[in-house]
């Protein structure tokens, strides 16, 4: 019960809890996730002009997400989705064909202003997307690492050593 409620408690300084940075990249990781899990049929040899709708590329819409729900509160369902992601990268290592996997062409769209509802669609690939989602946890994990010493009490060394930091601010540190 005490985890549940630090789960859900709000630090004034982010404006948010941890299970609400949890479900946000869990929400891109799964996206990811899903795409590199569930390869598309190769489209290349496809001509657009008479099958435009099957020559697209697939897509990730990173901004069109539910917010709030049981993933923000519910540690149970939360460690789950844990679990689920894991299996899926798991698998996906084991794939013979896990390389043509991370090239994929696909296309990474975001809300990139709050002025329009619009999307912008970027070009790129399952591999660079899966890079950026894991890039993007750990910033969130920093967040997170906020919440837990201002918020909830926590001191430095009941987290993980690194936790919430860049591997490449990790090496940088390393070499001072």
């Amino acid at each position: 019960q005490e985890a549940s409620s630090a789960f859900q408690k709000i630090c004034p300084i982010v404006g948010a809890s941890i299970g609400q940075h949890y479900r946000h990249s869990m929400d891109h990781l799964e996206l990811a996730a899903l795409l590199a899990s569930h390869p598309p049929e190769r489209v290349s040899d496809i001509d657009p002009k008479q099958f435009p709708e099957l020559s697209t590329k697939p897509s990730l819409h990173y901004d069109l997400r539910v917010r709030g729900g049981t993933l923000e509160k519910d540690l149970v369902e939360s460690r789950k989705r844990i679990v689920n992601v894991v299996d899926v990268f798991e698998n996906m290592q084991s794939t013979k064909n896990a390389d043509d996997l991370t090239s994929t062409s696909v296309t990474a769209f975001f809300n990139l202003t709050a002025d329009s509802n619009d999307e912008i669609g970027l070009p790129s690939t399952v591999g660079r997307e899966l890079g950026f989602v894991a890039h993007h946890a750990i910033h969130h994990m920093a967040l997170v690492k906020i919440i837990a010493m201002r918020t909830l009490g926590f001191k430095e060394n009941d987290l993980p050593v690194g936790f919430g930091r860049a591997p490449s601010t990790i090496l940088f540190d390393k070499q001072q």
